[in-house]
């Protein structure tokens, strides 16, 4: 059964408002996108679908306000890797909480790291195959703006692999374990990690939001000082 409401749609349109508007574009995008990544389980098919539909969202925008396209889609691409940096920090963070200081024995984490080490390639094809759909207006602009990317890497590849390096030998104890794992019980602890981390991305953008917040309330007070 179809849902009433076609949340990725919505996400879409919302994207597509924003650019039009074009102010603060990367800190907009980073936000929608964030939102809309705590709404969900953080597996890699629900970021998949965040992307894509942002990605959609922003080419509707760079028609309805008629930008700089280049800038624009520069600008959203960062802001889409600002907020996957968070959620690879909120796995990080789970990671930890589940395992602890012990050693990496639950080989049924090891979809959820395996996901997270495809997180950039992922990203970046998912944004591609969203830019460049059929009778898309700007496959060439993408292109470029994707092509630098892939050149100089992401912020969100970094900080995945410097935690595969943080938990690489336990990943590959796990690999060997995984053999006598069911699937069944593997999917179900995906699962309850991606939940798991969804929930510290919150806690993480609440405490990105507070001090935001923070910075703009004492900007006037510094200025009365003066």
């Amino acid at each position: 059964m179809k849902p009433m409401i076609d949340t990725d749609e919505v996400l879409t349109q919302m994207t597509a408002q924003a650019v039009a508007q074009g102010e603060g574009l990367r800190s907009t995008v980073r936000d929608l996108t964030l939102q809309a990544l705590q709404s969900r389980e953080l597996s890699l098919a629900q970021i998949k679908s965040v992307i894509g539909s942002v990605t959609k969202g922003v080419n509707l925008g760079a028609i309805q306000g008629q930008l700089d396209t280049d800038e624009v889609f520069a600008q959203a691409l960062s802001g889409m890797d600002d907020a996957l940096l968070k959620a690879v920090e909120a796995s990080r963070i789970a990671l930890h909480q589940v395992t602890g200081e012990r050693e990496f024995r639950d080989s049924h984490l090891k979809k959820a790291l395996d996901d997270l080490e495809r997180l950039e390639d992922e990203f970046l094809a998912t944004v591609k195959k969203a830019a460049g759909g059929a009778g898309s207006p700007f496959k060439s602009q993408w292109s470029g703006v994707l092509q630098q990317q892939m050149s100089a890497g992401t912020a969100t590849g970094q900080q995945v692999m410097a935690m595969m390096e943080q938990y690489g030998s336990q990943i590959q104890k796990a690999a060997r374990a995984q053999r006598d794992v069911g699937f069944r019980a593997a999917h179900a602890m995906a699962q309850n990690f991606a939940t798991l981390a969804s929930g510290v991305l919150i806690g993480l953008t609440e405490a990105m939001q507070q001090g935001a917040a923070k910075s703009s309330a004492a900007a006037p007070a510094a200025k009365k000082r003066r």
